[in-house]
């Protein structure tokens, strides 16, 4: 299991909770998965989402026959009651966090300080000359007044946010899982697996576009899908005049590429591409 990604197993899905092996999965091998979580630096975003993401059970099986994952189930232990040796190591994690929260906004409050200091200094001697103190008896030790300061914001309350961590903080065991996709996935997954192995594109699940498969030249975070993929299931779809031009006509609107794929009776994926002109265009 050395150096594949765990990916947790959960309500039929497997979801991914860790940033770096995430990006390693989408960047290095073109498997996107959905990001559905609160992005952190935008929790009120409607539009853009975060960790943890979820990969389609195409996905998972793709990466799984690729040793690029690791399958691993922990409902069995996440479901009982924690033990008091996992309730105290929580625990002190928590006040870690809230500990290293801290810090950050501290040391912010004191380089704000430091900017006003000048004023607070001019700000200070204007009182004691009012209160009747001599120009020349005012002695103001900026540095005592840092550390003043600076003992303030240690000891005060400062608001803060408990994060609520994503991937599981402890160590927990956990049952390996092979999983096997159903038998009416079995096609679409042949035609997801060839394009991905045999051209160099991101491919995404199409239900938005009333296809199977999107695909895309590059990470769809900054190219829009070229193409639409149908998988045909059998024959009778593919003398479907209407079938294949309600197809047709959908991807004339959202401009892309139709293409369709399907089955060699050699047992080969084969494609081809439709043009409004209502012709059969070349094979891909």
């Amino acid at each position: 299991m050395e150096g594949k990604i765990p990916v947790t197993f959960q309500h039929n899905r497997g979801f991914i909770y860790d940033v770096e092996d995430y990006m390693k999965l989408r960047f290095t091998h073109r498997i996107v998965g959905n990001l559905f979580g609160t992005p952190v630096s935008k929790p009120r975003s409607a539009s853009r989402f975060g960790l943890p993401a979820v990969l389609t059970l195409l996905e998972v099986r793709l990466a799984l026959e690729e040793g690029l994952i690791v399958l691993i189930d922990k409902n069995a232990l996440l479901t009982r009651s924690p033990s008091e040796e996992a309730k105290q190591q929580f625990a002190r994690l928590s006040q870690q966090q809230i500990h290293e929260q801290k810090q950050p906004v501290i040391e912010k409050r004191l380089k704000e300080f430091e900017y006003h200091l000048p004023k607070i200094l001019a700000g200070k001697r204007k009182k004691l000359l009012k209160s009747g103190v001599k120009q020349e008896d005012i002695t103001i030790n900026e540095e005592q007044l840092i550390k003043e300061e600076k003992h303030k914001l240690e000891t005060m309350e400062i608001d803060k946010l408990v994060q609520i961590p994503q991937e599981y903080p402890l160590k927990t065991e956990c049952t390996y899982v092979n999983y096997q996709l159903p038998k009416n996935e079995l096609l679409k997954y042949k035609v997801f697996r060839d394009i991905w192995k045999t051209r160099p594109v991101f491919i995404t699940g199409g239900d938005s576009f009333g296809c199977d498969f999107l695909l895309y030249p590059g990470d769809p975070l900054y190219y829009h899908a070229s193409h639409v993929v149908h998988v045909l299931t059998d024959a009778s779809q593919r003398l479907d005049a209407k079938y294949l031009i309600r197809c047709c006509r959908l991807s004339v609107v959202v401009n892309k590429v139709c293409i369709f794929a399907y089955e060699e009776p050699s047992g080969g994926v084969r494609y081809q591409t439709m043009e409004w002109e209502g012709n059969v265009a070349e094979d891909v």
